[in-house]
């Protein structure tokens, strides 16, 4: 019974420490979609990075989620016409426009949402697989 409390104070301390801790991921690739069918527009917002640990991350948010919105590259002045791409759907309602090899960012993870230190503020992502 004591390993068992001394295995679950370990965990719960390793656990505190890492969700309070800086992390560095490393954005390569972020995603705006912009649907304008009515008079309202919708973003979605969708970001694939690289944890420290190797892991490839997939993270998403929406406009209307608290602290969301979308990652631009750290050194704009060092990103290639060749790294930002937008297209337009055949109807014209939807927008997408994707940026690669943003580089790297500092974060906080709790469970899987990452809160990424940005330039225009901290972005709130939702880490919703792998790719």
């Amino acid at each position: 019974m004591k390993k068992l409390v001394m295995n679950a104070v370990f965990v719960a301390t390793a656990l505190s420490a890492y969700a309070s801790d800086k992390i560095q991921i490393d954005v390569v690739e972020a995603t705006t979609t912009t649907q304008s069918m009515t008079s309202h527009p919708n973003f979605l917002f969708e970001a694939r990075a690289i944890l420290p640990d190797g892991a490839h991350a997939e993270l998403t948010c929406q406009a209307m989620d608290k602290n969301c919105g979308g990652i631009e590259p750290i050194s704009p002045e060092k990103t290639g016409p060749d790294q930002s791409r937008c297209d337009t759907s055949p109807d014209g309602a939807t927008m997408t426009c994707t940026h690669t090899n943003l580089g790297k960012y500092w974060a906080t993870r709790s469970g899987n949402f990452l809160l990424i230190d940005t330039s225009r503020g901290k972005r709130k992502y939702h880490i919703v697989g792998s790719w």
